[in-house]
């Protein structure tokens, strides 16, 4: 056997916006990789042809708190993990048969969504901030009816600091009752600092509840602040100048150092769940569009002249394979794709590729590498056909497997659609009890492939 001499490192972000199950893919993730087996999940060419063989876990990079596979997968069986309240990482290393001298490193980061709404803060002073909500997010009818109150208020020629925060924070709270993700800062959901806590006993109850007198519009209940529209920021100096003293600090403390960590992963798999998307309401699509948009302007994917020339020494010295240097290799993935029937899981793919690709395809032309590919895939299968054009499984918060309909998945993005237009019901995931069985699945196989070659 020859030496593995050489490194092919996999830092992979897992971006995930409103539930789009980035916990249950992480697990579902290492569970494969850690236990593979070929018939599975069918890796190399032909399928089956490749085995992956897990090495070890490494330890986690400085800062950052480990992913709690063991409990989540524990957990999983039958309802679904606790949700992101941290940034996790997972490392470990691993060999492909069909890599005669190099080892692989997986690096999982796995990112709390509601922190993706943040990340237009970081090439934006407070002013350019405030503009961005005002002119363009606030603009969309889903948002302009909540956003009224707000509106209403910073349209007096004097505000009051108080009264001011106090409307900000309950139009935060219906945008989250109304499924509209475009909610920052994130802190009104996330607390700052021990992340591990959230708002409220569970996440988003007192929120759901009206209750807002724990949740703040910044780093804490002294450095709050809101977007001020053009007109107000000039009325109202002194305001103006003590909300951008506390966006910087929360952009500093909280954007940044969010986003540094994205720069520094090769790869990224960005999780879109169409179905929730659908049963939702043309708010909630158009928002989500606006934070990847964003997202993908703050990172620019795709490598640098430098990145080429790192390229080109990989190839000469291993193969294709060692570190990676930016962005250059993207998923977008529709995942759950158990929802909808097996005959329609492809337009899940092209829903998100017409959602995206406008976003992203640019990035080609701006850098020197860049390789996206969609998918539609379940981490964990929890469905199986039933009678009379029926799905079947375990519908959340049922003991038993039932069968019920699906909406069929339009060809295209409607131009506007209500809650209760398509309907897509959850249900529980189904990992096995044997923890070293990996779970059933849809097209894990192609999304790891991808990524780990």
């Amino acid at each position: 056997m020859l030496p593995k001499i050489f490194r092919s490192k996999h830092k992979v972000a897992v971006i995930g916006i409103y539930r789009s199950g980035k916990t249950a893919f992480i697990t579902s993730f290492i569970n494969h990789v850690m236990y593979h087996d070929r018939e599975k999940l069918k890796i190399g060419e032909p399928k089956g042809s490749v085995k992956i063989t897990y090495d070890k876990e490494l330890p986690v990079e400085n800062g950052f708190t480990r992913f709690p596979y063991e409990k989540f997968r524990n957990e999983a069986n039958g309802r679904w993990p606790t949700k992101t309240k941290d940034i996790y990482h997972y490392s470990c290393s691993f060999y492909r048969s069909d890599w005669s001298m190099t080892k692989g490193q997986l690096d999982l980061f796995d990112f709390p969504g509601e922190r993706l709404a943040d990340i237009a803060m970081v090439k934006k002073s407070y002013a350019e901030w405030s503009d961005w909500l005002f002119n363009k997010v606030f603009q969309d009818k889903q948002y302009r009816d909540l956003a009224q109150a707000f509106l209403a208020e910073c349209d007096r020629d004097v505000l009051d600091e108080k009264g001011l925060t106090l409307v900000y924070r309950q139009f935060l709270a219906e945008l989250y009752k109304s499924y509209r993700p475009v909610i920052t800062p994130s802190t009104f959901l996330l607390q700052h600092g021990n992340s591990k806590e959230m708002l409220g006993k569970f996440f988003g109850v007192k929120v759901d509840r009206g209750d807002i007198s724990s949740s703040f519009s910044g780093l804490s209940e002294d450095e709050q602040f809101v977007p001020l529209p053009e007109k107000a920021r000039k009325n109202n100096i002194d305001l103006e100048k003590r909300f951008a003293s506390h966006y910087s600090n929360y952009r500093d403390k909280v954007a940044i150092p969010l986003t540094n960590i994205l720069f520094d992963c090769n790869e990224l798999a960005i999780l879109v769940d169409v179905t929730t998307l659908l049963a939702a309401n043309t708010g909630m699509y158009n928002g989500n569009r606006e934070l990847l948009d964003q997202f993908f302007q703050i990172l620019s994917p795709g490598d640098s002249l430098f990145g080429l020339g790192m390229d080109w020494i990989r190839k000469v010295g291993s193969g294709g394979h060692w570190g990676k240097s930016g962005s250059s290799q993207v998923a977008i993935i529709a995942t759950k794709a158990d929802k909808v029937h097996f005959d329609e899981r492809d337009k899940l793919k092209d829903l998100v590729k017409e959602m995206t690709e406008g976003l992203i395809e640019k990035y080609k032309y701006l850098s020197l590498h860049l390789e996206y590919k969609y998918f539609a895939c379940s981490a964990v299968r929890s469905t199986r056909k039933g009678k009379d054009g029926r799905l079947q499984g375990r519908l959340l918060g049922e003991e038993d497997k039932s069968e019920y309909d699906v909406s069929k998945v339009p060809g295209n993005w409607p131009g506007k659609w209500e809650e209760g237009d398509f309907t897509y019901p959850d249900v529980a995931p189904e990992f096995p009890e044997r923890t070293t069985l990996a779970p059933d699945h849809l097209a894990m196989d192609d999304v790891i492939e991808f990524l780990l070659k």
